[in-house]
Parts: structure tokens; sequence; C-alpha cells
């Protein structure tokens, strides 16, 4: 099988952040990091494609396992605010001070906090979760759930067929970070995770920040909210792109359109 690295292999490092383990993968060493942050139920593995094309810019990119996820342990709370305090700990330990935060979905509200938190020059915000209640976690865990402890060998059939327009890296990278998740951690975000609603955090951004939205039938982001970013990001020299033809997953199955809006953003604060 050709490697699932896209010509530049990660290096592979934990540390320990209050007797948990942090594990994360490296690629480049340029003068500025990007952290990269994934989804529920990926990994750092995630970004295989992503990783090289913005190291290939000059920038060290780092991309966290979650807590529960890939090689990382569990924490003791699922609030968004404990996920963000505890990746800004690992980003202190490892002495780093992000210039630019990507974060996918789950990954993307946890990104949002750390933006009102710490002096970045960017925030990109890929299809972020941005509210959650205990009625609709449980109408939905199970469905995130699935394939959650399942060998590759389950799971990469159905990932394929669901998942048409992903790259058959994207469905290996999954396959394995759905095998190594802990159920425990898709559990905390849609039922322990409380009732939260991030749209008025926009509001109080000074990062510029780019949020790339999903196509309308498949964004998880509310439409009542819609409106109120668009204009929080229009005040704050933000930038709210829609991408027609896109799903949740914009950056897999649509690597191609996603991609250059990615780089575009980064390129303005490039090394």
């Amino acid at each position: 099988m050709v490697s699932c690295d896209a010509g530049m292999s990660p290096q592979r490092e934990q540390i320990v952040v209050q007797n948990h383990i942090v594990s994360f993968l490296r690629w480049g060493s340029g003068p500025q990091t990007i952290v990269l942050l994934h989804g529920i139920t990926s990994s750092a593995r995630t970004w295989w494609r992503v990783a090289p094309a913005l190291a290939n810019l000059g920038f060290q990119v780092i991309a966290f396992d979650m807590p529960g996820h890939g090689e990382s342990t569990l924490i003791g709370s699922h609030h968004i605010t404990s996920i963000a305090d505890h990746i800004m700990a690992a980003c202190k330990q490892l002495d780093i001070d992000p210039t630019i935060v990507v974060g996918h979905s789950w990954g993307g509200a946890t990104a949002l906090h750390i933006g009102t938190q710490l002096p970045l020059q960017r925030l990109i915000l890929i299809d972020p979760a941005i509210a959650m209640d205990a009625t609709h976690g449980a109408s939905v865990v199970d469905r995130y759930a699935e394939g959650v402890g399942d060998s590759p060998h389950t799971t990469s059939q159905w990932l394929s067929t669901r998942n048409k327009h992903w790259h058959r890296c994207d469905v290996h990278w999954k396959a394995e970070a759905l095998q190594q998740c802990r159920r425990e951690a898709v559990e905390g975000l849609f039922l322990h995770s409380g009732d939260w609603d991030l749209t008025p955090l926009f509001a109080t951004l000074t990062v510029p920040t780019l949020c790339l939205v999903a196509a309308p039938a498949a964004t998880v982001i509310p439409v009542e909210s819609q409106t109120h970013i668009q204009h929080a990001l229009s005040q704050r020299q933000g930038r709210w792109s829609q991408i027609t033809g896109t799903d949740h997953n914009m950056f897999r199955g649509g690597f191609d359109v996603t991609m250059p809006h990615i780089v575009g953003w980064v390129k303005e604060v490039a090394p």
C-alpha cells in the first residue's frame, strides 16, 4: 500500500499534561506554529493532507490527538472550556505560541474558545460545532459513535461506501481513528458537556477568523446562528465562506475546493 502521508511523514510525540497523555504529530520546523484540532471520532491523522500543505508554506504544524482519541487519554471534564484549557496547557508545556489554530467540528468549537484566549494571528473554523444540549445529544450520540472500537477491516467498507468522494487515505485514517476512539469521549461531548451555544463568542473575537461552512443542507451550524455569526465576522476582519457541494467533512471529500480557502487565509501571515 502506498504510504498515506502526502509526501511528508510526521513525527509522533507525546507529553503528559496534569497526569494525562497528550499525543500529537509534528510536520515541518518553521518559526511559526499552526495547531490543528480534529473533530469527534477522528485523530491527528485526519490532517494527513492538510498538514504537509501548510508545512510547505514555512510553518511548524502540530496536530493533537484530542482527549480520548488517537493515543491521547481521556480527561475528567468534557466541557468545551475544559478541552480548550487542556490544549492550551499542552501548547504552553511545548513552549509554543500558536500563530494560527485550525479546528473542525468539535475541534472547531475548541478552537473558537482558544481564539478568545490567545493572541493568535489567524483562526480557521471548519464547519464548527456551535451548540449542544442534552436532548439533541442523546438523539445523535449512537449515530456518531458508530464504528467506535471496531477494527478497520469492519469500518473501512462502509466508510468508503458512504463517502464516495473521500481519498482512500481519508478512509484509512478514519478507520484507524474509530478503532482508537473511546466511547466515553463521544458520550462526553453529546451527553456530558453541558448545554452550550457558542454563537455569542464570535462577537468577542479580536483575531481575524475564517469560518468555512458546508453546503446548506450539510452544515452543522444552526440556521438561527448563521446570520449573527456572519454579522460578527464582518465587523472583525473575518470571513464566512460557504462552499457549494461540500459536506461537514469538507476538507476530506471537498479537499480540492476547501484547501485553497485555508491556504489563502494562512498565506496572509506566512513567514
